[in-house]
C-alpha cells in the first residue's frame, strides 16, 4: 500500500511574532493519520506558489501554514496544476488577522486545526479568477478616487 504524501508549505514570518513549535504538533497528527509529511519553509513573496505549483503534484494534500496571503499563493499555485494532478488543500492559519479561517470556524491552533482536517470529509470551496490570479476569499480593485490623487498647489492669483 502507497503511503499518503502531504506538503507542508511553513511562511515562517506570518503573524506576529508567533512560534513555529505548536506546528510539530500539528506535522505529528498527519502523520498519525498515514501521512509522509514534507516540510517546505518560504523564504521570499511568491515562493508558496511556486512550491505549490511545482512539487503539488507529488502529494495527495498540500496544507499552507500562514496568513491570507500565504493561502492565496498556495491557492494559486495548486490552480495552475491541470485538474487530474491536482492535490487538496488544507490551511492552518499563523497570520496576524485570518481573516479567510475566522469565515470558516477554523482553529488558530494548529494541532486543533490539523485535527479538525484529519476528521473532515474534504469539501470544495469556490475559487475566483481576476485576470490570471485566483482567490477564494478577497478580490478588491478600484480607481483612486480624485481626492485622493496628490495635486501641485494652487499659484493662479486669487481675485
Amino acid at each position: 500500500m502507497d503511503d499518503k504524501k502531504l506538503l507542508f508549505i511553513v511562511n515562517p514570518r506570518a503573524g506576529k511574532t508567533k512560534s513555529l513549535a505548536p506546528l510539530f504538533d500539528a506535522a505529528a497528527i498527519y502523520s498519525e493519520a498515514g501521512y509522509l509529511v514534507s516540510v517546505r519553509k518560504t523564504t521570499h513573496r511568491g515562493e508558496a506558489t511556486e512550491l505549490a505549483e511545482s512539487l503539488g503534484p507529488e502529494f495527495d494534500v498540500v496544507v499552507c501554514h500562514g496568513g491570507d496571503g500565504t493561502l492565496n499563493e498556495t491557492v494559486n499555485g495548486v490552480m495552475r496544476i491541470p485538474r487530474e494532478y491536482r492535490p487538496l488543500v488544507s490551511y492552518l492559519p499563523g497570520g496576524s488577522t485570518n481573516d479567510f479561517a475566522a469565515s470558516l470556524n477554523i482553529s488558530s491552533n494548529p494541532a486543533e486545526a490539523a485535527a479538525s482536517a484529519m476528521r473532515m470529509k474534504p469539501r470544495s470551496l469556490d475559487v475566483g479568477k481576476f485576470g490570471e490570479r485566483n482567490f477564494v476569499y478577497v478580490a478588491s480593485f478600484g480607481a483612486r478616487p480624485a481626492a485622493a490623487r496628490p495635486r501641485a498647489p494652487d499659484t493662479s492669483p486669487s481675485a
